[in-house]
């Protein structure tokens, strides 16, 4: 990776058997990926409509940037003229270790379905194309964070559970209410 996050991607897409194709997302994409990305939230059970208007709207301005520069990368299968299905990837710099000399991960997010769709390989044809384009850059690590129902898909790609963990923090502002 020669230190740099996010090289270049190189066009991506394979074709299934079953009417729909993966391909290599790009910023014209943005609209399918907002949709779906709420789509993941509210089907985690996030139902205030207001905040996933909100998130959806701040989504739309990160990837409008951050898809240009290569700090996000998506692949999206498509049937019939439709995207069906997403997954995202980003990547996280930190100082070298012994088993990854750049210290660049990828951190792979969003892959998500539509209900319709599941149960074709479609997520998992996702996954392959995000995995392929992280060993065409010598990365060397990929993380997620998973649903019970996506799980399998990951495990069977050979991901193991790990030690993670996490504390998600108030703002100080939001402090002084408590």
């Amino acid at each position: 990776m020669n230190g740099t996050l996010g090289k270049k991607a190189h066009f991506f897409q394979t074709r299934s058997d079953g009417g729909w194709r993966i391909r290599s997302a790009g910023v014209e994409d943005r609209e399918a990926l907002v949709t779906l990305r709420r789509a993941l939230f509210q089907e985690m059970g996030y139902g205030d409509e207001d905040l996933l208007d909100r998130v959806a709207d701040a989504s739309d301005r990160y990837l409008a940037t951050a898809m240009p520069r290569g700090e996000f990368r998506a692949w999206v299968a498509e049937a019939g003229g439709e995207v069906v299905a997403s997954g995202g990837l980003v990547f996280h710099a930190g100082p070298p270790t012994a088993t990854n000399l750049d210290g660049v991960e990828g951190y792979i997010m969003n892959v998500y379905t539509r209900p319709g769709w599941r149960r074709r390989g479609i997520a998992t044809a996702i996954l392959q194309a995000i995995l392929h384009d992280l060993r065409g850059q010598g990365i060397p690590l990929a993380s997620l964070h998973t649903t019970p129902s996506g799980q399998a898909i990951y495990e069977r790609a050979g991901f193991q559970p790990s030690p993670e963990m996490r504390l998600l923090l108030e703002s100080e502002q939001d402090a002084r209410v408590h």
